[in-house]
C-alpha cells in the first residue's frame, strides 16, 4: 500500500510541475530571474518573472533572465520615467564678425588734392644757408622768420653782412642784438671781430673783458678765437 501511495504521490508532483511549467511558473534550474535596481544592484534568486517583478514593484528596475540561450529584459513599466529631451541650442553662424557696412559708391566726379602749402623757413635752415655762404638767402630767410631783435637772429644777419664786406650793416645789426643781450657770446665775439678788421683794438679788447667776464674764465672758445685776432692784429 505505501508503494502505491508513493507511486501515486510522485505521478501528481510530476503533473503539477509539468502544468506549472507550461504557463511559465517555473523555469529550468538553468535559466533564473535576475531583479536589476535603479540604485545599481541587483538579486539574481528568482525562479519566476513574477517573483522578480514584484521585488522590482515600487523601487524601480527591470527583470532579466539569465541562464537561457538569450536572457530577456524585462523592464518594469510602472516606475520608468520618460527621460526629458534634450534643449535643442539655437544654431550659432559659424564667425562672430559683425556683417560688413554697405559702403557708399564711389563717386565718378575726380577731386583734385589741394596744393601743398610752401614750407616756412626756421632758423635752422636759414643758419644753414648762411653756413653755405649762400648769405643773401640766408639773410632773407633770417627776416622772414619775424624775429629781427631776437639776439641770434640779430647776430646771424649781422654775421652774414660782415661777410658780404657790409661793415656798417653788420655793426647795426650786432648792436641790435646786444641791446637785448647784453652777454650775447657770439655776438661779443662777431663785435670784437669787426673790430678788429677796422682797426679798433681799444673796442675789441673791450669785447674780449666782456667775453670773460661772460665765461668766468680765459679758455672758453669765444675768448680764445677774438684773443687770437688782436694777437695776429699787433704782429
Amino acid at each position: 500500500m505505501k508503494k502505491r501511495i508513493a507511486t501515486l504521490w510522485v505521478a501528481n508532483v510530476g503533473l503539477v510541475l509539468a502544468a506549472l511549467f507550461a504557463c511559465g511558473g517555473i523555469t529550468p534550474s538553468s535559466a533564473i530571474w535576475c531583479a536589476r535596481y535603479s540604485n545599481g544592484s541587483n538579486n539574481c534568486g528568482f525562479h519566476t518573472q513574477d517573483q522578480c517583478r514584484a521585488a522590482v514593484s515600487g523601487v524601480g528596475g527591470y527583470c532579466n533572465q539569465e541562464g537561457g540561450d538569450e536572457p530577456r529584459r524585462v523592464e518594469h513599466k510602472e516606475k520608468r520615467k520618460a527621460e526629458p529631451k534634450a534643449r535643442k541650442e539655437p544654431t550659432r553662424p559659424a564667425t562672430t564678425e559683425p556683417p560688413a557696412t554697405a559702403q557708399p559708391a564711389p563717386s565718378s566726379r575726380v577731386v583734385q588734392p589741394a596744393p601743398a602749402p610752401a614750407s616756412a623757413p626756421t632758423f635752422q635752415s636759414a643758419r644753414a644757408l648762411i653756413a653755405a655762404g649762400r648769405y643773401e638767402d640766408g639773410i632773407a630767410a633770417m627776416k622772414a622768420l619775424g624775429y629781427d631783435n631776437q639776439p641770434d637772429v640779430a647776430s646771424a644777419i649781422g654775421y652774414a653782412n660782415a661777410q658780404l664786406r657790409r661793415l656798417p650793416e653788420a655793426r647795426k645789426w650786432y648792436d641790435r642784438a646786444l641791446a637785448t643781450d647784453p652777454n650775447h657770446l657770439a655776438t661779443l665775439n662777431y663785435s670784437g671781430a669787426l673790430h678788429v678788421a677796422q682797426d679798433e683794438l681799444v673796442p675789441a679788447r673791450a669785447d674780449l673783458a666782456r667775453i670773460k667776464t661772460v665765461c668766468g674764465n680765459s679758455t672758453c672758445p669765444e675768448y680764445r678765437q677774438l684773443e687770437r685776432l688782436i694777437a695776429a692784429k699787433l704782429r
